[in-house]
């Protein structure tokens, strides 16, 4: 069996997705490992959003797990740019599986992500000046890979460098650099990275299957976004004003609103199938605990899918999904199709559940479901 740990929500689905593209049989859980016959176990710790002592209590408690399963191979699934305790999460799981070597690709070239002398890039720009110099937990302000670490003690690798004991991070331009990598992985390391990294090794043992026919959304829809990426934001705003219910400063401190919004949101579902959640202007989320805000989605969430009987939904942002997956009382699933990179639908109970980071583009399905793809 081949265990994933991820950690966070959307990293471990998008994990998922990739073994669905080779045919194989993967199962998904939160918060600890469940007894399966799938060939491929995945599982999100969310330590991510967590705060420090806590993540690595949890990664502690589902990395000794994973010792008692004896997987054949295990990977360690991190944020592709680094956001989260990576070097402290890696230190902690190589001393457990009694390993002194990390091989780390956070590079994900196929989604215009690159480390290059030491730098990383995203789409040919410093990472930080993008979004995610914005992320309210984890906010990247350099594009220097040891400092994005936090660590001194990384050693950057180009192609033809020997590894040391500690964290190797491979630098990747393309995705030859990323095969070349995935082929110096053996059981001396624990392989860490991303997505592609994950797609290179498995592409030395499997091969792709042909796509699977696109399902057909479920009506009424639910859409909850609580990424803080300007662009979703911005397209929500501009194009999906007319079917969004905005979650108010105010609803989230207690101070009222909360029956005139369900009212809004049951008329919005009544007149057009579908609704989309998120936090207006009034919600200062630099000046809000990210816990807090998390919360918050999740209960409106979890009121308007018992009122209004919501057949499938899509949430943006592995934290915001996991919020709600706890609310719900939801702990596994199975995965059933990987609309695009990163982008999974999942049976969850009675609910059909499609996840994707906030920085990923939204599926096209879910575009021309909301009349977001004229925009583009």
């Amino acid at each position: 069996m081949i265990l994933v740990i991820a950690d966070d929500f959307t990293g471990a689905a998008e994990m998922a997705g990739i073994c669905l593209g080779y045919g194989l049989k993967v199962s998904l859980c939160l918060g600890g490992l469940i007894d399966c016959n799938a060939e491929v176990l995945v599982v999100s710790t969310d330590s991510r959003s967590m705060k420090k002592e806590t993540a690595l209590s949890v990664v502690e408690r589902i990395t000794l797990q994973a010792l008692q399963m004896k997987p054949d191979f295990v990977y360690k699934k991190i944020d592709s740019v680094l956001r989260g305790f990576v070097s402290e999460e890696l230190a902690l799981q190589l001393n457990i599986f009694g390993l002194t070597r990390a091989l780390v690709l956070p590079a994900n070239p196929s989604l215009g992500r690159v480390i290059k002398n030491g730098q990383y890039f995203v789409e040919g720009i410093d990472i930080s000046k993008t979004g995610f110099a914005n992320d309210p937990e984890f906010a990247i302000t350099t594009p220097d890979v040891r400092q994005m670490l936090r660590t001194g003690n990384a050693n950057m690798l180009k192609r033809g460098d020997m590894p040391g004991d500690g964290i190797n991070v491979g630098e990747a331009g393309d995705l030859s650099d990323v095969q070349y990598w995935a082929e110096q992985v053996n059981e001396e390391f624990l392989p860490a990275g991303s997505g592609d990294f994950f797609n290179a090794i498995l592409n030395r043992k499997y091969r792709k299957k042909e796509k699977n026919v696109a399902p057909v959304l479920q009506k009424p829809h639910l859409y909850v976004s609580g990424t803080s990426f300007a662009k979703n934001r911005a397209l929500i705003k501009r194009q999906g004003h007319h079917c969004t219910a905005y979650i108010t400063a105010d609803m989230i401190t207690g101070r009222g609103g909360e029956n005139s919004w369900l009212e809004k949101a049951g008329a919005i579902l009544k007149k057009h199938q579908q609704l989309i959640i998120a936090f207006d202007e009034t919600v200062d989320e630099s000046g809000t605990e990210a816990i807090q805000l998390r919360a918050a989605i999740a209960a409106y969430t979890k009121k308007v899918i018992s009122l209004f009987d919501i057949k499938e939904l899509l949430i943006e942002g592995g934290s915001t999904a996991a919020a709600i997956f706890n609310v719900l009382g939801i702990s596994s699933m199975q995965p059933v199709h990987e609309w695009q990179r990163g982008v999974v639908q999942m049976k969850a109970g009675p609910l059909m559940v499609t996840v994707k980071p906030g920085s990923y583009d939204l599926p096209e399905a879910i575009k021309d479901l909301y009349g977001f793809a004229e925009s583009g």
